[in-house]
């Protein structure tokens, strides 16, 4: 229910980024169980670090947007890049790479699935 509102409320502001950055969206709000922080975790077509720099500049108006929610608690705003997509785009490269390889080496899928494995670690 809290992330829903904060969320709510943080989505808005995502279309004043930089366009530099193109599409951002929130991917995800965790709330501690005690309610202390809230943590955003974000995504932008290019750029993100400049997404999250300018999230960071608006962290203390968002914070008093927030502190509109009648709450005895209002959680402290986090803003990271979510990991899940460059992990997908590093597995997405590696894929290929075992497809260009196995194409030009003629191997069989098991040897290229250890290569892809090989590339992700």
């Amino acid at each position: 229910m809290l992330a829903s509102l904060v969320r709510e409320i943080i989505a808005p502001v995502l279309r004043e980024c930089p366009r530099e950055c193109g599409m951002v969206a929130i991917t995800e709000v965790q709330v501690s169980s005690d309610f202390s922080y809230a943590t955003i975790l974000i995504s932008a077509l290019m750029h993100p670090e400049s997404a999250l720099a300018f999230l960071h500049r608006e962290t203390p108006r968002l914070q008093r947007s927030l502190s509109a929610i009648a709450r005895k608690r209002i959680p402290l705003l986090r803003f990271r890049i979510d990991p899940r997509i460059e992990r997908g785009e590093r597995l997405d490269r590696a894929l290929e790479e075992s497809d260009k390889q196995s194409s030009r080496d003629d191997v069989g899928p098991h040897d290229s699935s250890r290569s892809v494995q090989e590339q992700l670690d």
